[in-house]
């Protein structure tokens, strides 16, 4: 292969890593911190949390996360991290942590699936209100993809969240990840779910 090929194919490849960055969709993490079991989840959790924001705020070149917002259930259901550009806001994003860091470990959640619902409407009520009142430029995709980290098991959470959603306006959803989170401090089941979109399978293994 001659010099100027490698030159234009190294210039395509470039191009379509750049492109296939920017049509990333935003993002939105749904932490189910309900006591008990967030005691036995919280610190390696929430380390593993501070090291990826650590290392997602930092990378240079395209940006392959260009907005996060994080939930959290617990005895309520709170927006800890409204929608921001995960690239260059460490400070907000490591305080996102230790709020979930400070959450109670104890107690009792007596409606936790209407709370796990909630949340998934609410941040997408969140996203479509971002996109009507942000500049353009701010994002490259109108979808948004969900995962919620939890300790219960995930097909029963994505049973129940098919069951709660399925009236309810997906359209900007691309994506519903469910993954389950062991006491022992490791991911054991990810049970991905496409809710909302025509194309695709409720259920993936």
């Amino acid at each position: 292969m001659s010099a100027r090929n490698r030159s234009c194919s190294s210039s395509i490849l470039q191009a379509c890593s750049s492109s296939s960055f920017a049509r990333q969709p935003s993002r939105v993490l749904i932490v189910d911190a309900s006591p008990p079991w967030w005691s036995e989840t919280c610190t390696a959790l929430c380390q593993a949390l501070e090291n990826f924001f650590l290392l997602a705020s930092s990378l240079t070149g395209p940006v392959r996360l260009p907005l996060l917002s994080v939930f959290a259930i617990s005895v309520q259901l709170e927006c800890l991290l409204p929608f921001v550009h995960v690239k260059g806001n460490l400070t907000r994003l490591l305080s996102c942590v230790d709020e979930l860091r400070s959450l109670p470990q104890e107690g009792c959640v007596r409606q936790q699936r209407t709370l796990l619902t909630q949340a998934v409407l609410d941040s997408l009520q969140q996203f479509k209100q971002y996109i009507c009142h942000a500049a353009r430029g701010d994002f490259n995709s109108n979808c948004v993809e969900v995962t919620v980290l939890t300790c219960q098991p995930g097909q029963n959470i994505l049973r129940q969240l098919d069951q709660d959603l399925k009236n309810s306006d997906l359209m900007n959803l691309r994506r519903l990840l469910v993954v389950q989170v062991s006491s022992q401090q490791s991911v054991c089941d990810r049970s991905p779910a496409s809710l909302g979109t025509p194309s695709a399978e409720d259920y993936q293994e």
